[in-house]
């Protein structure tokens, strides 16, 4: 009875062992939320960021998915983002954290229009 005890406390210990080293090793995802709050609340982006670095997203409205999202650091605090087979490429979402607001952007002008006021969450 002790050997039956002593073989499933091993072997316990060696399942949490194996649970802990692979939390440590798997990528890290943490996401970056955008909910537009004012004229347009049903407008929500949500882009994924693994092991630190951007990693596409998806793009909501009433809370159906309608697109995916390419992601980039477009400067400090703002993320560029672009629909996935948009056929107009000079078009992109600029998701602002700081601001907290959600532009369009036309890159071959400078003009930027602001789409919405949004909550921003990181986690």
């Amino acid at each position: 009875m002790k050997r039956v005890a002593l073989v499933t406390s091993v072997a316990a210990v060696a399942l949490l062992l194996a649970a802990l080293a692979y939390g440590a090793a798997a990528p890290q995802t943490k996401t970056h939320q955008f909910r537009c709050t004012d004229k347009n609340t049903s407008l929500y982006f949500l882009v994924y960021e693994r092991n630190g670095k951007l990693d596409g997203g998806d793009m909501y409205v009433e809370n159906m998915q309608v697109g995916v999202l390419t992601a980039e650091w477009a400067g400090t605090g703002v993320i560029n983002a672009k629909l996935v087979g948009n056929t107009a490429n000079n078009i992109s979402f600029h998701l602002h954290r700081a601001l907290k607001k959600v532009l369009v952007v036309n890159s071959s002008t400078p003009q930027r229009v602001e789409v919405c006021a949004a909550d921003y969450k990181y986690q």
